[in-house]
């Protein structure tokens, strides 16, 4: 059994670290055309990589297919985003940018799509180690997994065992009844919203090399920049712009999928989505009212709230503004939306907006039942009756997360971080938020941590992207069981 499942994990890792080292060439020609200082980074790279996807591809080129059982799908899933992120981190160690915690910390950071960083400057970076750090955002919103069913024929009906242990259990994420169909589907979306995203940023007046950038960080809701200042080195048009494609970045890509469709009415009826409106709408205003300045004009208080509320509920990161200089009251309402995060089946870390309704829906049945006894309140979500066994999934997530969250803090306290910083790091990290990497904004704080409170940020953002159940599981006895 053990080699079996050795077998699979490296049947699928072959291809993936095949795909991971040809970015990884994408991006040392992009270097190249603007410098050479990170060329020998890459190369190590790409050749180690190279190398083990080769000796991964020759171990396992005997078996022509696999199947994939439950147990099989949770350690694949759990495995491949610590693989990756390792591998990812290459470019950063072999090119002296960053030891090799930071390095991995800022590799697990992009593919997590959580954009914390370590660098303190990160415009003193080479262009191609930039460019790698933004793309590993991009890989990390379509998901790993996602690319994998889509373009592994050796998976057979395995792929939905996968794509079932990554994507939240309360919400259905298939447009097909094909699992690799449904994943062509996304990354045929996701690759025009980004193209759609690069044309606009670079006609509205970026640079094509920060377009592309500023594209996959928007649309992945990972939230590492260019610039120092973030949006803030950006003129307001292009923070608009940004602020829209980040918004999208918070919708089910089933919900883009019919707006293609021309399927309006399945959109609006649609009870996350107008909840996602609703979020944005009251913590926009609340923040407004809470946050104007007679030092700035209407439109850069309205353009500063409505960038930083749709930034922090899609779990972006990015800022045009330094928000640590608002009102403790505007604060706490950001720190409320970290925790939940936008709509399931998005790029979108936190705890979804889908399992917050079906919390809120079970509260008012329990509190209605206590009151009439006889009553039969069921729980609805679109019009449709939520089953217990999703219900109890729900309950389970929502304690999980906090309870992570809160080991995460002592955790943190006890490695000499305060308690104000942990509690912010740690929702930080467990929500795949990151706040942004800029000067405005900023948590600066993540530089300076002790090697022991940056593993556990990593551990926050690596447990927070497998949304916590994926690797509970693999640590029960009882899962293993026949």
């Amino acid at each position: 059994m053990f080699k079996q499942r050795l077998t699979i994990v490296c049947k699928i890792l072959a291809p993936l670290l095949f795909i991971e080292a040809l970015l990884m060439l994408i991006s040392l020609c992009v270097g190249l055309s603007f410098d050479k200082e990170d060329a020998y980074a890459f190369i190590y790279s790409i050749a180690l990589t190279g190398v083990v996807a080769l000796l991964f591809y020759l171990f396992t080129f005997k078996e022509k297919k696999i199947d994939i059982d439950n147990r099989s799908g949770f350690l694949v899933v759990s495995l491949l985003w610590i693989i990756v992120s390792f591998f990812g981190c290459l470019p950063y160690f072999f090119g002296g940018y960053l030891s090799f915690t930071d390095s991995f910390f800022e590799s697990i950071s992009g593919f997590t799509t959580t954009g914390a960083s370590i660098i303190k400057d990160v415009e003193s970076i080479p262009k191609g180690i930039m460019f790698w750090r933004c793309l590993t955002n991009g890989i990390g919103g379509i998901g790993i997994v996602v690319i994998i069913i889509s373009f592994l024929p050796s998976l057979s009906g395995g792929g939905t065992r996968l794509f079932s242990a990554e994507t939240a259990k309360s919400s259905d994420s298939k447009l097909s009844p094909r699992t690799k169909k449904t994943g062509k589907i996304i990354i045929q979306i996701y690759i025009s919203l980004n193209i759609i995203a690069t044309l606009s940023l670079y006609f509205g007046g970026m640079s094509l090399y920060d377009a592309v950038c500023h594209s996959f960080s928007a649309l992945s809701s990972g939230g590492f920049s260019t610039k120092n200042a973030s949006l803030a080195a950006f003129s307001p048009l292009l923070q608009y712009i940004i602020i829209v494609f980040m918004f999208l970045s918070g919708v089910n890509f089933n919900l883009i999928y019919f707006f293609i469709k021309k399927q309006y009415n399945k959109i609006w009826c649609n009870e996350e989505f107008r909840t996602y409106l609703i979020f944005i709408l009251v913590a926009v205003v609340s923040m407004f009212i809470l946050t104007y300045s007679d030092k700035l004009s209407f439109e850069e208080n309205f353009r500063a709230v409505v960038f930083q509320g749709v930034s922090i509920l899609s779990s972006t990161g990015l800022s045009n503004a330094d928000f640590f200089l608002w009102s403790q009251s505007a604060l706490f309402i950001l720190f409320l939306l970290m925790f939940c995060g936008a709509m399931s089946g998005s790029t979108t870390g936190g705890l979804k907006l889908v399992r917050i309704i079906i919390l809120f829906k079970n509260a008012k049945r329990i509190i209605m039942q206590s009151i009439h006894s006889k009553a039969i309140t069921p729980v609805k979500l679109n019009g449709k009756i939520v089953d217990n066994q999703t219900i109890n999934n729900v309950l389970v997530v929502f304690l999980l997360f906090m309870t992570t969250y809160f080991i995460g803090v002592v955790l943190l306290l006890i490695c000499g971080v305060d308690i104000i910083e942990s509690s912010r790091a740690a929702i930080s990290s467990l929500a795949n938020m990151g706040y942004s990497d800029s000067e405005s904004g900023s948590l600066h704080y993540f530089p300076s941590f002790s090697i022991g409170a940056k593993w556990v940020c990593i551990s926050l953002m690596y447990l927070g992207r497998l949304e916590l159940v994926t690797v509970v599981c693999l640590f029960m006895p009882s899962f293993w069981k026949n």
